[in-house]
């Protein structure tokens, strides 16, 4: 009956202990502005927060699609991200133009994603964004500017 007991004790904390044996899956950085639009696209499509809030840095603002709610800081983006990738069924992004200086991109994007809606629908949206990128001391990027609707059409 002991080693019946001590059995089970290992298979009970094993799950445990085999999780915190495994490394963390690195997360992926903008080492090249060319590739922010298809790293962002891929964490939203794999609904994972931790990748998507590291695309940003810890002072973005972040203008949502009506551009009426604005939003700053990791906490709050976070909090956007959590409720957008229970929504997002699908998601995409195409970069229709960027101007780049030495330490600051600009990105002009049209997107189109079919979210669910409170009541167990489906809206289609489709619209054009404006980012900015800005360079870090480690030479890698991140989001500190997105204004969701920042492209559209105001005329």
């Amino acid at each position: 009956m002991k080693k019946l007991i001590g059995v089970l004790c290992v298979c009970l904390l094993m799950p445990v202990w085999a999780a915190a044996e495994q490394p963390a899956i690195p997360l992926e950085k903008i080492t090249d502005p060319d590739m922010a639009h298809a790293l962002f696209v891929k964490a939203l499509t794999e609904k994972n927060i931790d990748q998507l809030c590291a695309l940003y840095s810890d002072d973005a603002v972040m203008v949502l699609r009506d551009g009426k709610l604005e939003v700053s800081g990791k906490s709050s983006i976070r909090r956007v991200f959590t409720i957008m990738v229970d929504m997002v069924d699908t998601f995409s992004l195409e970069t229709v133009y960027q101007v780049e200086s030495e330490n600051t991109v600009l990105f002009r994007s049209k997107y189109r994603s079919v979210y669910k809606t409170p009541d167990g629908n489906q809206e289609e949206v489709i619209s054009s964004g404006i980012e900015v990128l800005e360079k870090q001391p480690d030479g890698t990027w991140l989001f500190t500017i997105d204004h969701h609707s920042g492209g559209s059409n105001v005329l």
